[in-house]
């Protein structure tokens, strides 16, 4: 069986893990893939959560972050065979899946959002 060949990616870096999680929303009800992964140390502002897709991708997804109100800090294109970690297997943060809801952990701050809308539904921890 031949083996398929490797897409390009690219990878969109949030300011904020609300826009990170609304992007991640709103690209997939578009029919976009993505997955959650950890942005290179140079790109963590604060957020440390970013959304990799394919970069033949990318100018629908910028316009439909744009089209959102969805602020985003910037598209990096990634070089071919660049493995990123997804953000679950990073002490940083921690995705739960539930019914209906998601669940992201990073240290003492929790946000769950509602499957479907996007809509934050509870924040604890923190400072």
């Amino acid at each position: 069986m031949p083996k398929e060949k490797e897409k390009e990616k690219a990878l969109v870096v949030f300011d904020y893990i609300y826009y990170a999680m609304r992007g991640k929303h709103f690209l997939e009800y578009h029919g976009y893939e993505t997955r959650e992964v950890a942005p290179p140390p140079e790109y963590r502002t604060g957020c440390d959560m970013a959304l990799e897709i394919e970069a033949g991708d990318v100018d629908a997804v910028e316009n439909i972050l744009d089209q959102n109100d969805i602020l985003f800090m910037d598209v990096l294109f990634l070089p071919k065979g660049t493995q990123l970690v997804p953000v679950y297997l990073t002490q940083l943060i921690k995705v739960t899946d539930y019914v209906g809801f998601t669940m992201v952990r990073c240290g003492n701050m929790k946000i769950t959002y509602r499957k479907g809308t996007g809509v934050i539904v509870n924040v604890s921890g923190g400072g």
